[in-house]
């Protein structure tokens, strides 16, 4: 989000519980690593967000990052007027090793006006 400060874009950090520790809601310290307005943070505790997102695409294509049939550690990218429930523009994960394809993705956004 800091070498995209221009585009005109929304985030989502879905927060949910994968891990044995991950029993409750993130911490206002945790949240606050991801700290930029144009995010919105939420605690999805029963995978809704996970759940719909790996219904989007076709059962036929192997996806990665999943714990238990659940999808998690992912970045899914949605062009403007593309709508929830068909595949994103672009999915990968783990979110810290596609990081830098991400970030080029978000430079081709057209920036605030």
């Amino acid at each position: 989000m800091k070498q995209n400060q221009s585009a005109a874009v929304r985030v989502l950090v879905v927060w949910e519980p994968i891990l044995p520790t991950d029993w409750a809601r993130p911490s206002g310290m945790v949240q606050s690593r991801v700290s930029d307005t144009r995010v919105i943070q939420f605690w999805d505790k029963d995978h809704l967000v996970a759940t719909q997102l790996k219904q989007a695409f076709p059962t036929s294509r192997k996806l990665c990052c999943q714990r238990n049939g659940v999808l998690w550690d992912v970045a899914a990218v949605y062009s403007s007027g593309l709508e929830w429930g068909t595949p994103p523009d672009y999915f990968g994960g783990a979110v810290l090793d596609v990081a830098d394809e991400v970030s080029h993705r978000l430079s081709v956004i057209p920036v605030n006006r």
